[in-house]
């Protein structure tokens, strides 16, 4: 059998990985963070345990590569949004739907998120990565914010501070209604949300 080039190899081998997460979302949304095994994750995958070993050496790498991944795909759902608009009023308001969006899309996403979380106090590998990721995403609110005070269309408020306001609370909103779809509607929560954030940031015309 030849060879195959390092492009290809690199290639298969990503999308192994690929199938390997994919395998691992399926079976944690099902069965959550602490009851789930290897065997479960390469049965899903279709294939073996030791197949599933040749791509990650431990459960616990799985587990982080798919934390990241998650986070990425809420990160690029955010940017794909919010870089259609040049305001700084329009940005925040494309921020706020990307993690509603996700969260109508995705739901097992922050269900999937929230038993991660729960590993935080006994993991400093989960801690490490989740504060590092979740940063980015409030980072990407900073820069919005940042461009509002700077045009003169927000307040001069603490921009960090706003903007881990502003993530958690949406973040939440998205989170409790993907436990309990009939909570509230989210699409009108979300209005709601963007009018205190808008209410707390504006500049108001003297």
């Amino acid at each position: 059998m030849p060879r195959l080039k390092p492009e290809a190899r690199a290639e298969k081998e990503e999308q192994r990985k690929t199938q390997i997460i994919k395998a691992a979302y399926e079976v944690i949304s099902a069965k959550g963070y602490n009851n789930f095994t290897l065997d479960d994750i390469a049965k899903n995958a279709g294939l073996s345990k030791g197949g599933v070993l040749h791509y990650f050496k431990s459960k616990e790498d799985i587990l982080i590569y798919l934390l990241e991944q998650i986070y990425i795909i809420i990160k690029k759902n955010i940017n794909k949004r919010a870089y259609k608009y040049r305001t700084p009023e329009r940005r925040m308001r494309a921020i706020v739907i990307a993690f509603i969006v996700t969260a109508k899309r995705h739901p097992a996403f922050y269900t999937v998120l929230v038993d991660f979380w729960a590993q935080i106090p006994i993991n400093e590998r989960v801690k490490h990565i989740n504060t590092d990721i979740y940063n980015q995403l409030c980072g990407e609110v900073v820069k919005v914010i940042e461009d509002g005070i700077s045009q003169g269309v927000f307040k001069p408020v603490d921009a960090g501070l706003a903007a881990h306001a502003i993530v958690a609370m949406v973040m939440n909103v998205a989170i409790q209604w993907t436990f309990n779809q009939q909570l509230y509607n989210i699409d009108h929560l979300a209005k709601t949300c963007m009018k205190m954030i808008m209410a707390f940031l504006e500049e108001k015309a003297k």
